[in-house]
Order: structure tokens, then C-alpha cells, then sequence
């Protein structure tokens, strides 16, 4: 019975109020500023890891694929490690395997992005020249990278003060509906694409 408010999840069995961010919007504007900028069929970065919060952001790709009358068919996906070093690992063992290669992607989070763009430019591709990537999150990574990484902002300081309120509002209604607030997120266009 104690008052709870999750943040950034959602959990099915759990009868609780939840703050989180829209990921398939987030994904869904980034995969398009990637094919506006490019012109290209992007290759998704997807998390090896099956979280709620990615599954979400795949389908903000493909939303986004079919929506600019692509064929989600034609997509390259690589399944990478969704921290720095793995996702660098796993990235430049797929170049060394010579598999195919996409001109642009989107990435699950800016960890992946980042370890990506570490293995693309060591392998000699140029960041966007020859290959351009969007990232998720706006970690502070993503503004040390070089190029600096566009990304999707994820508004945590909102998020935090919007559970606040809720959990506040909880304590006082503890009968009151419970609610799933979605925050929106907000492309942050830097060098990388």
C-alpha cells in the first residue's frame, strides 16, 4: 500500500501510475530526419537486450520505413550490445565478417551509436559522409563524440518532476484513477547525420 510512481517503464502487472517517454515517436522522428537528410533506406542499431523501451523504438523505426513508402523488408538490422563496448565489439566483428551495410541508421541509444561510430571510422567510413546515424537519449557521450551525435532528447528533468507531482497527487488521492503519462522527446541535430 505503498504510494508508487514508475519512471521511464511500464509494467503490465503492476496497478501503478507511470511517467515514460514516447519511444515510438521519438524513433519515428528520428528515422524520418534520417531519410530527409539522406535519401537513403536507414539500417536500424537495435538492442541485443529484449527491453520494453527498445521494442517500442523498433516499431518507431518501422513506422517510420512504411511511412516513407519503404519496405521494411529492405531494412539491415544489426543486433548489437546496447553499452559502449559492446556495441563497438559486436559492430566491428560485422565489419570484419564483411556483412552488409546500411548508408544510414538509427540507433537504439546513444551507447550503441556511439560504439558503432567507433568501429565504422577505425574501419575507415566517414561519419556522415558514408555512413550517417541518429542516436536515442542525449547522454552526455553523445555531444563528445566525433562527430557529435544527433540524437533524440529525452526530457529527464520533466520526467522527474512530472512523477513528483503525480506521486504527490498519489499521496493525497490515494483512491483516484491510476494514469500512464507519456512525455514527448525532440530531435537534437548535430554532425552525425
Amino acid at each position: 500500500n505503498i504510494p508508487l510512481v514508475l519512471l521511464d517503464s511500464y509494467i503490465d502487472k503492476i496497478t501503478c501510475d507511470c511517467v515514460q517517454i514516447n519511444n515510438i515517436q521519438g524513433a519515428y522522428i528520428a528515422t524520418k530526419h534520417l531519410i530527409h537528410k539522406t535519401k537513403n533506406h536507414p539500417g536500424h542499431l537495435a538492442s541485443s537486450y529484449p527491453i520494453n523501451n527498445f521494442l517500442e523504438r523498433r516499431e518507431g523505426y518501422f513506422k517510420a520505413i512504411r511511412s516513407s513508402g519503404m519496405s521494411t523488408a529492405q531494412s539491415i538490422t544489426h543486433w548489437l550490445t546496447p553499452s559502449m563496448d559492446g556495441a563497438y565489439s559486436d559492430m566491428k566483428e560485422l565489419i570484419m565478417r564483411k556483412e552488409p551495410l546500411a548508408s544510414c541508421y538509427f540507433a537504439d541509444n546513444d551507447l550503441i551509436a556511439a560504439g558503432a561510430m567507433k568501429a565504422f571510422t577505425e574501419c575507415g567510413y566517414r561519419i556522415p559522409e558514408d555512413i550517417a546515424i541518429v542516436g536515442f537519449d542525449n547522454v552526455p557521450i553523445s555531444r563528445m563524440t566525433s562527430p557529435s551525435l544527433t540524437t533524440i532528447n529525452v526530457p529527464k528533468k520533466d520526467m522527474g518532476s512530472e512523477a513528483m507531482r503525480r506521486l504527490h497527487y498519489r499521496i493525497q488521492n490515494p483512491n483516484s484513477a491510476y494514469t500512464k503519462t507519456e512525455i514527448i522527446t525532440n530531435l537534437i541535430d548535430r554532425y552525425s547525420c
